[in-house]
């Protein structure tokens, strides 16, 4: 039993340690939560709760052993497969697990949970990109599983071959990641009409997707052989990709005219793949508007700016893009948030950055509050490649000085509360306000 002072903890502590545990970036996630629960029995059921949360198979040599073993668990206690909300696959795995009759057992269990798991995610052991061997059997398993009435959250990653109609295995399916995926298909007259036609289509709240062009646009527009639509953008209320993935971005604009009345959250993040110096940053003014968005509340941008040019070409106007595209936002908005990242490449002077639009974003930001409360984080990193620390560069600390004086017309908006943040916060312990997460009205 836990000795005083640990003793004393509430039940509310003790799950509050258990949930950081399980957030741990070191170390192996279910034997750090296994460790935890051995501690004291305080712990176990909380432990009980993530260690049987998901169902994973990623290793084919232990795949087997690790069904054996959880079968003797549920045969044990029963109930804990009623804790299972996530199932995770490794492509490579499914020709063996669609008749491995241990795995079949498990999900009968699962199925028969009152609230089966939601979520799949499917993605190869390692990380290179996988062929789906037999995409038709996937997609009829998972449309004759459970899954066909309890999946809402999809994610793919790393996979080729991936067919269309998975997105039709459920109609309750309302979050969708893509990851480095694509579809080799281009007609589907092999796959029968139960799998492309007549099945209701999902109603995505979430999207989220990098470097997955070709199925991506499938989703919006599929081929003649599905007769309806496969996804609906109607309800969409969060949408993730880089501005950098010059194809994705492409894309961008349908969907944002497809779910122009509900679309609360865009965030044109940075992607994982590539390096900052190599990526490519295309113009945005081009591709994007975001005047017919009335429900637009979080509007986020990664840019990167890069100070060295090919002789006799022009600087690029990278800020002056940028705010074209915040020009598109009416004066009657909804705003609440704007999260802006610069990286900037390049060495001293840094003179194509010292004479981009600073004023002039600013400006767009007064503009689009127009007198209501907005929280606007802008951070601000320099390197001279992508392998440099971001934390001391020659002459950084005169740019990001410099880009903070030209904010000085927001001291006339007490409700603007700015957040700036370079890398020299890091010595302070501060660091940078994550992607993707929304920061809360300050207190004033």
């Amino acid at each position: 039993m836990l000795n005083p002072p640990l003793s004393l903890l509430s039940d509310d502590l003790l799950a509050y340690i258990v949930e950081h545990a399980a957030k741990l970036q070191f170390g192996d996630r279910f034997e750090n939560l296994n460790n935890l629960s051995l501690v004291d029995r305080a712990f176990t059921q909380t432990c009980q709760r993530y260690i049987f949360r998901d169902l994973r198979l990623g290793n084919s040599r232990k795949a087997s052993k690790k069904l054996k073993n959880l079968r003797a668990i549920l045969d044990d206690k029963p109930t804990f497969a009623h804790r299972f909300r996530r199932v995770e696959l490794a492509v490579e795995l499914m020709a063996w697990i669609f008749n491995d009759p241990i795995f079949n057992s498990i999900l009968q269990l699962l199925a028969n949970s009152p609230v089966p798991p939601y979520a799949l995610r499917l993605s190869p052991m390692v990380g290179d990109s996988w062929i789906l061997d037999d995409p038709i059997l996937v997609v009829r398993w998972f449309t004759q599983s459970f899954f066909s009435q309890s999946l809402r959250v999809l994610h793919l990653d790393n996979c080729k071959n991936i067919p269309l109609p998975i997105f039709l295995i459920s109609p309750g399916l309302r979050e969708v990641f893509l990851d480095v995926v694509g579809t080799a298909e281009k007609s589907y007259d092999q796959y029968s009409d139960d799998l492309c036609c007549g099945r209701e289509a999902p109603l995505l709240e979430v999207l989220n997707y990098r470097n997955s062009h070709s199925l991506l646009k499938q989703m919006i527009t599929p081929p003649l052989r599905f007769s309806t639509p496969v996804v609906l953008w109607s309800k969409l209320l969060v949408l993730t990709l880089s501005p950098q993935d010059k194809e994705g971005i492409a894309c961008l604009q349908p969907i944002l005219d497809a779910a122009c009345d509900t679309l609360q959250e865009l965030y044109l993040s940075k992607g994982d793949g590539g390096a900052p110096d190599e990526a490519q940053q295309p113009s945005l003014a081009e591709l994007v508007n975001l005047s017919n968005l009335p429900s637009l509340r979080v509007f986020a941008l990664y840019t990167i700016i890069k100070c060295k040019k090919p002789r006799k070409a022009p600087r690029p106007a990278v800020l002056h893009d940028i705010n074209t595209v915040l020009g598109t936002i009416p004066e009657s908005n909804k705003i609440t948030n704007l999260w802006f990242d610069f990286y900037i490449v390049g060495r001293h002077p840094f003179r194509a950055c010292f004479e981009q639009d600073w004023v002039g974003i600013f400006n767009e930001i007064i503009r689009i509050s127009d007198g209501k409360a907005l929280e606007l984080e802008f951070q601000m990193s320099v390197a001279v490649g992508p392998l440099d620390a971001e934390f001391h560069t020659p002459g950084a600390n005169e740019l990001y000085t410099h880009i903070t004086e030209k904010s000085a017309s927001l001291s006339d908006c007490p409700k603007i509360c700015t957040h700036f943040w370079n890398p020299t916060f890091l010595g302070c312990g501060l660091d940078r306000f994550p992607s993707g997460e929304v920061r809360s009205r300050c207190r004033q």
